[in-house]
């Protein structure tokens, strides 16, 4: 395996963790919204709901692929040579 494909896989390990991270903040960020307005429609404002929103070591894929992505894209760079 060339140095080239390691820096390619480890970009796409990296790339996936970020997606999966970001599709799940943002679903728990949607369901945050539609908590918030029912209690709008049912005028209780003063209730704030106790959604959790997502972190990054929630997901056990996310810190996983970002370790592997980080090893192989460092192994990827050439070593110096004497």
């Amino acid at each position: 395996m060339g140095n080239d494909l390691y820096r390619k896989l480890g970009a796409a390990f990296l790339i996936t963790a970020a997606l999966i991270y970001t599709i799940e903040r943002v679903g728990t960020l949607i369901a945050r919204n539609y908590e918030i307005s029912a209690l709008y429609e049912a005028n209780l404002l003063s209730f704030q709901p106790n959604t959790h929103i997502a972190g990054f070591f929630d997901n056990l894929f996310v810190p996983i692929l970002t370790l592997i992505g980080v090893i192989l894209f460092v192994y990827g760079f050439p070593k110096k040579t004497k």
